[in-house]
């Protein structure tokens, strides 16, 4: 009798369960549903950024750290690029503050203001910079689209004195806490990304960096 009570309590249990499914889950407590979405429409073909073979530069700035004299100007250029008939070409003095040095970006030509590059996970780019200056690429989110507005910094870089291609993951990438909105969500929103740049450390000399061939993949 004690086994036939335990059994009939034991299914009576299972049917209990078995009638809250939906209601009682397991979850990684480290994976938002952001990012399991990302996951589940992974793109299969890059996503364009900026190739300049529309010739111009979009929205295009440039800033240097004043106190120590440094300076960029950040224009388009048919010199030796990557690939085309087009590149971005920076002409740089990272003056003689060794906190940090100059820096500049521009939007997109292609989209409007924006490039939407959900299920991608890097940003991809060619790189012509002088041998050991170090940098590091930086990535504005839009206002739009589901994203909202953050600013996001990648690790230091070097430059080989030849096109080279960098690769930043997103999850490599931290947030700027001096500049864009600082009251996000704390996440890379790829959804609208709006300006993609360069910023320099200082005291490294005078010299041009390159861009070309801007992806995300």
């Amino acid at each position: 009798m004690k086994k036939t009570g335990y059994f009939i309590v034991f299914i009576i249990t299972i049917f209990i369960f078995s009638s809250c499914a939906g209601i009682i889950g397991f979850k990684n407590p480290h994976i938002t549903k952001g990012e399991e979405s990302k996951k589940q429409i992974k793109r299969t073909e890059p996503v364009k950024f900026e190739d300049f073979e529309n010739g111009t530069l979009v929205g295009s700035y440039s800033y240097g750290n004043k106190a120590g004299g440094a300076s960029a100007s950040y224009l388009i250029s048919q010199e030796n690029p990557h690939s085309g008939n087009y590149c971005a070409k920076a002409v740089i003095d990272t003056g003689t503050d060794s906190d940090w040095g100059c820096g500049f970006g521009a939007g997109t030509s292609y989209g409007a203001g924006f490039v939407d590059a959900s299920g991608t996970d890097a940003i991809h780019l060619f790189i012509k910079a002088p041998e050991g200056m170090t940098f590091y690429v930086f990535c504005n989110e839009g206002a739009a689209n589901n994203a909202d507005g953050e600013f996001w910094n990648g690790p230091d870089m070097t430059g080989t004195g030849k096109w080279t291609e960098y690769v930043i993951p997103y999850d490599e990438l931290h947030r700027n806490i001096y500049a864009g909105n600082q009251a996000g969500n704390n996440t890379f929103d790829p959804s609208a990304i709006a300006v993609i740049g360069i910023q320099l450390g200082g005291k490294q000399g005078k010299g041009e960096l390159f861009v070309d061939d801007i992806y995300f993949k």
